[in-house]
């Protein structure tokens, strides 16, 4: 009988040490999976806000460019160095700083017109390196995309040069691939590295160009700028590899044919073997409490169960990101104790590593909804968070102001005193509007010289009178310009959003009308 009840206490340790490796394992597995996931949906979220960044930095010199008075009259008159003299010194600057890449003039429908990167050539046929600019130059439409052409691979926004509907040409700016590299580093990530597309590199690039990235290390069928490992590029997402995280974000050229990856690299490998020796000092623990198992069978059993119960639930919590729901540490009465708190620590460790990162995207996101000039809301931001703000007026019941306002002859101003100083009355009027206005109030520049401002717990002669304060405020300022200055005003639209109203799109475009009601009845007036 004796060896029988040794035997099934044997069987019944076996059992439990057997129970718990395979528990254990299983958890530091979905442990290390779940933070694998993390790491590659920030970085794929870091990636996002930076490529969207890169895209709205070049959109907005290409479109800047491309409608230049400047650019325009050295088209009509084939004038290179008047073109030259007035975008160099942008050039330069940006391309000094490491910001960009090109700037590249063509004529329809691919021919090199002023190439800053090589002012030497021009007049050349383009278009069998190039499609993107036979796209934009048949299409009339400007086009953001990665490229690799004769001298390298990027991120290029074309823009198409247009005169009285009529096109004249395109203009691209580009920023190299290895930028993305860069930016990533910025953020704190030590390990970053680009795999390029041989096959598109040797034939879109020049020799002389390639034989760079001829030089490079190569894995199987690609050209690394960085350190190169060994992983499965057939698909884009993560792969795990003895404690590393790489991320790997597949990168589509015009032809929506991959041109590159960007594959970042993360260790985990501290976290994981700390939670790793944590598993095998609580094995060993279980094999020497094996040797008082005679006297203190049913309570040691016991004690172990809860033990490892209430780790396994602090995993749990970890598993499910219920942080708030993580006990605090005890006063430790044993070594147990000691590896809950340590694994309550290594919890609030990957709360506090989490916020961290959250921060960080959402400051990048910040940045995506701010108008690069004014620092105001911008149109991007009303279009996404629209529904959102609707529906968050609807339920509080709340009267709702809009005021819809545009500056009056804005257009002569550019034309008389250049766009630097147009943009000057912008700032102005942003400035003196913002002295007026609440800090809930939703200030958005909708486009050129057109201004939205959102007015909640506003009833409509509330949102007249702020309206009008602004109109008169806006007359006031004086935009000095030398010993000279020149004052501008304001033409406002106001209305205010209606239960039956489906959108709050209805009472933009009350306001809206009213904008041009204000217009038509002679300027520098608030209408309802």
């Amino acid at each position: 009988m004796r060896i029988k009840i040794y035997l099934s206490i044997f069987l019944m340790c076996c059992l439990v040490v057997g129970t718990s490796i395979y528990y254990t394992k299983k958890s530091l597995n979905l442990i290390t999976k779940e933070k694998a996931e993390q790491i590659y949906n920030i970085r794929q979220s870091e990636y996002n806000v930076i490529l969207n960044d890169k895209k709205n930095f070049l959109n907005s010199f290409a479109k800047f460019i491309s409608s230049s008075d400047i650019v325009i009259k050295s088209y009509l008159e084939n004038n290179r160095t008047k073109l030259i003299d007035f975008v160099m010194p942008l050039y330069k600057n940006l391309h000094a700083s490491g910001l960009l890449e090109e700037i590249h003039f063509f004529k329809r429908p691919a021919i090199s017109f002023v190439n800053f990167a090589n002012l030497k050539a021009f007049n050349m046929d383009v278009s069998k390196a190039r499609a993107d600019i036979l796209w934009v130059n048949t299409s009339f439409a400007p086009s953001t995309h990665f490229y690799v052409c004769r001298l390298y691979p990027g991120l290029r926004a074309t823009y198409p040069i247009i005169y009285k509907d009529k096109l004249l040409g395109s203009v691209s700016f580009g920023i190299h691939i290895n930028a993305f590299s860069k930016l990533f580093k910025s953020l704190g990530v030590k390990d970053v590295s680009i795999y390029l597309n041989d096959i598109e590199l040797k034939k879109s690039l020049l020799p002389n160009k390639y034989a760079f990235f001829q030089k490079l290390p190569s894995f199987k069928e690609w050209k690394v700028l960085g350190n190169v490992y060994k992983i499965d590029l057939s698909r884009s997402g993560y792969e795990i590899k003895n404690g590393i995280v790489y991320t790997k974000i597949e990168i589509k050229d015009f032809f929506k044919n991959t041109m590159a990856y960007l594959v970042i690299k993360d260790d985990i490998s501290s976290s994981i073997n700390l939670l790793k020796q944590k598993a095998l000092n609580k094995m060993i623990l279980e094999l020497f409490s094996y040797l008082f198992v005679f006297a203190v069978i049913f309570t040691l059993f016991k004690y172990l169960f809860d033990k490892l119960n209430e780790m396994n639930h602090i995993l749990n919590l970890i598993k499910n990101q219920k942080f708030n729901e993580i006990p605090k540490k005890t006063n430790p009465k044993d070594e147990l104790d000691i590896y809950k708190n340590n694994l309550i620590d290594v919890a609030n460790d990957i709360k506090a590593y989490i916020s961290l990162l959250t921060q960080k995207v959402e400051k990048y996101s910040d940045k995506a909804y701010k108008d690069g000039l004014t620092e105001v809301f911008n149109r991007r931001f009303l279009e996404e968070k629209a529904k959102e703000l609707f529906l968050q007026y609807k339920l509080s019941d709340a009267q709702v102001g809009i005021i819809m306002l545009d500056i009056d002859n804005f257009k002569k101003i550019n034309d008389t005193y250049g766009h630097d100083v147009g943009d000057l009355v912008l700032i102005a009027l942003v400035n003196t509007i913002k002295q007026i206005i609440r800090k809930n109030d939703i200030f958005i520049r909708y486009g050129g010289e057109e201004f939205i401002i959102i007015l909640p717990n506003s009833n409509i002669e509330n949102t007249y009178k702020i309206a009008e304060k602004i109109r008169q405020e806006i007359e006031k300022v004086k935009i000095h310009i030398g010993d000279k200055h020149f004052s501008f005003t304001i033409s406002l639209g106001i209305s205010e959003i209606h239960k039956d109203d489906k959108s709050i799109y209805d009472a933009i475009k009350r306001a809206d009308m009213n904008l041009y009601k204000a217009k038509r009845n002679g300027k520098n007036r608030v209408e309802l």
